[in-house]
């Protein structure tokens, strides 16, 4: 009988040491066995960091050999001092969500290998001290929101891979180091909020393949020195707030295809260098505070399409390039704030509604020698026949 409990016992002990052996640390990295495989994860390390940037392949835990095939969640969280570049083995295939989150020590390249296919939310959030360029490989099918935000020191052109469907929520916002050109590949369906904010390195043309249905508030805020012409593709069917806010280094014409039915506020704020007349096509129904200020650069007359039922605060304000006539459809309902304020080059306004869209303050108006403001002067005011009582009264 007490032979039999000794076993029962040694048993016992055993199936316990065994569990708990699964995690080890080893040169100040914390690893435990994925449940079920002869792979391990990285695991955060609370007691501290390490100050190397080696991640082995393979690992030793409780004399077994396990592979090293996942960076977990927060495996790296904050450890200022893991300092110099970093190697990440062939051998891991995913990056967890803060995996590098503010791990500014780090420098160099930075070299994503072929094995990986995801990288989580804000992974390398954060990581400044990078110096030089990001390679992400064809492996990857996702990339978190704030994967790389704030890696300003990213240098280089940036290519998505065409296994990538998704750009999310300022995935590479603030990465102010990237020089050369930014390239999308037709795979990606949707561009996120702020996805590519304040990336103000880029140069070249901007190309929006035809698979992208919808570009985010934000997504290309302040990036000032993409040029050439920009076209939205027919895919779109909304330009969400301040889209391209400030991106002032377009050149050449702006396209807005016939699918697209919402122009957000600010979608084009403060994008001066376009060039050419503004075509705003038929599909359009509102066009959003702010959304052209400052596009000082497009020329011509302009037409606002008949299925535009609102005109926000200061759409057009600034337009100062616009010349010949403006020609307002009889669906317009509403005209906001400053609507057109300061588009000196107008020659005619003609409206087409009998009784006049409601009107905000100073809609044609223009800041006079004095800073006061002024109504437009040597400007034709065109209305229905019959319809002088509404407008003069």
């Amino acid at each position: 009988m007490k032979a039999k409990l000794l076993i029962l016992l040694l048993a016992c002990c055993s199936i316990y040491t065994s569990h708990a052996q699964t995690t080890v640390d080893a040169q100040g990295i914390k690893y435990e066995v994925i449940s079920g495989t002869t792979n391990a994860r990285i695991i955060q390390n609370t007691a501290g960091c390490p100050t190397g940037a080696n991640i082995p392949a393979s690992i030793t835990i409780n004399g077994s050999s396990y592979t090293v095939t996942e960076i977990g969640t927060q495996a790296f969280f904050r450890c200022s001092d893991l300092i110099g570049s970093l190697t990440i083995p062939n051998s891991v295939t995913s990056i967890g969500n803060n995996a590098f989150n503010r791990c500014t020590g780090l420098t160099g390249s930075l070299t994503i290998p072929n094995s990986v296919t995801s990288i989580g939310n804000a992974a390398f959030y954060q990581c400044y001290g990078f110096t030089g360029s990001l390679t992400i490989p064809n492996s990857v099918t996702s990339i978190g929101i704030q994967a790389f935000d704030g890696c300003s020191g990213l240098t280089g052109s940036l290519s998505i891979p065409n296994s990538v469907t998704a750009i999310g929520n300022g995935t590479f916002a603030n990465c102010r180091g990237f020089t050369g050109s930014l390239t999308i590949p037709n795979s990606v369906t949707s561009i996120g909020n702020a996805a590519f904010y304040q990336c103000t390195g880029f140069t070249g043309s901007l190309t929006i393949p035809n698979s992208v249905t919808s570009i985010g508030d934000y997504a290309f805020g302040y990036c000032t020195g993409l040029t050439g012409s920009l076209t939205i593709p027919n895919s779109v069917t909304s330009i969400e707030n301040a889209a391209f806010y400030r991106c002032s280094g377009f050149t050449g014409s702006l396209s807005i295809p016939n699918t697209v039915t919402a122009i957000g506020e600010q979608a084009f704020y403060g994008c001066s260098g376009f060039t050419g007349s503004l075509n705003i096509p038929n599909s359009v129904t509102a066009i959003g505070d702010y959304a052209f200020r400052d596009c000082s650069g497009f020329t011509g007359s302009l037409t606002i399409p008949n299925s535009v039922t609102s005109i926000e605060n200061a759409a057009f304000y600034r337009c100062s390039g616009l010349t010949g006539s403006l020609t307002i459809p009889n669906t317009v309902t509403s005209i906001g704030n400053l609507a057109f304020y300061d588009c000196k080059n107008l020659t005619s306004v003609t409206v087409e509604k009998s009784t006049p869209p409601t009107l905000g303050r100073d809609v044609f108006g223009f800041s006079s020698d004095n800073g006061g403001t002024d109504w437009k002067p040597n400007c034709d005011l065109n209305i229905p026949d019959g319809a002088t009582a509404y407008y003069v009264s």
